[in-house]
């Protein structure tokens, strides 16, 4: 079969002429859709976009969690309403209540520690309440100096030459002056959110405070967990007035902040009984126990006491209960058998023949 030479030319200059025709249509028809998306984009303000807050979103979600035994409570701290979580004694008469500060980057729900332990100490007579620690102040970020001067050109040059016939930069004196201000304008900051920090803080404790005291038992424990134990100790040595508050600090650990409270120089300080309960399960954190122990001593504290715990059981059906157990026992033994009255010696009676006694 032949090809007809002029169909196929033909057909050749159709297809040309179509292939510009549709292109131009795919373009207008795109441009339409650009400038339609961007008129809807321009009609929203940036200034109504919120980011939102997943932190306080967390909190909502755990508070949401929470069974009917739980008294779900917000604490209002710094503008901002940070979660507590309070469970009652299963008893009429409990022994007392703990407030719990959690660990750093934690929660009041915190499934490692505080829930095991707000949860199941109720079930040996204590009241429990966990709060929210909120997150600490961000790092000041250095001013830049030295660079940016260097991109400027306003590093000066002395006249000296080195050996190979080339200056060396010196720095000016007024740049130096520039990055100590710099410095010490970053470390005043610091120090400022630090502060605002420990307010927070002392307040969030003070608030939970206060709904423990409308519920029963007289006794009060403070215990703070991780890093949450300087903060536990920050806030119960802002108020020395309360009678019968101890505290518990639970493997604890320093806060890596220069400007942050010390928690060695705090138990120097106190004068209060306390509790040290740490876990031996690495070298490094022997070696602060031992630190810790010995700051106690130096200082006088006859009310130190630093009790090592047993780490997790290897049995299922003891794991649930390990840490509570060893608390519930602890708690027992250096608060509430210490708070008992001594029972009065029994006075020698003398028996004489005769007396009846035994008649």
């Amino acid at each position: 079969m032949k090809l007809n030479k002029p169909l196929i030319f033909t057909l050749f200059l159709t297809s040309a002429a179509a292939l510009p025709a549709a292109q131009e249509n795919g373009i207008d028809k795109n441009s339409i859709e650009n400038s339609e998306t961007t008129a809807v984009n321009s009609k929203t303000d940036p200034a109504d976009r919120v980011m939102p807050d997943l932190v306080q979103q967390q909190q909502k979600d755990i508070a949401q969690a929470q069974n009917s035994e739980t008294d779900v409570i917000w604490l209002e701290s710094g503008g901002q309403k940070q979660l507590a979580l309070l469970q009652r004694a299963i008893t009429s008469r409990p022994a007392g209540s703990i407030l719990i500060f959690p660990d750093r980057s934690t929660s009041a729900d915190w499934p490692s520690i505080v829930h095991p332990l707000r949860t199941q100490l109720p079930e040996y007579n204590w009241n429990t309440l966990s709060i929210t620690l909120p997150g600490l102040p961000s790092e000041v970020v250095p001013q830049r100096t030295l660079p940016a001067l260097q991109d400027n050109g306003q590093i000066q040059t002395s006249p000296n030459l080195t050996n190979g016939g080339e200056s060396e930069p010196t720095a000016d004196p007024a740049q130096t002056n520039g990055e100590n201000e710099a410095s010490n304008s970053d470390a005043a900051t610091a120090e400022k959110n630090m502060a605002n920090y420990k307010k927070l803080v002392a307040e969030l404790g003070q608030q939970a405070s206060s709904q423990l005291a409308d519920v029963e038992g007289d006794i009060k424990i403070v215990l703070g967990v991780g890093e949450g134990a300087t903060w536990a100790m920050h806030y119960f040595m802002q108020d020395t007035t309360q009678p019968d508050r101890f505290l518990v600090l639970l493997d604890p650990a320093l806060v890596m902040d220069e400007h942050a409270p010390n928690l060695l120089q705090m138990i120097s300080e106190a004068k209060v009984p306390i509790l040290d309960l740490w876990f031996d399960n690495n070298s490094i954190r022997q070696q602060r126990a031992e630190l810790r122990k010995r700051t106690a001593r130096r200082n006088g504290n006859q009310g130190y006491r630093q009790i090592r715990l047993n780490l997790r059981s290897n049995d299922p059906r003891k794991e649930p209960l390990w840490l509570t157990r060893q608390l519930r026992g602890i708690l027992k033994t250096h608060i509430l058998d210490a708070q008992k009255p001594a029972q009065p010696a029994a006075e020698a009676m003398e028996l004489t023949p005769g007396s009846g006694q035994f008649n």
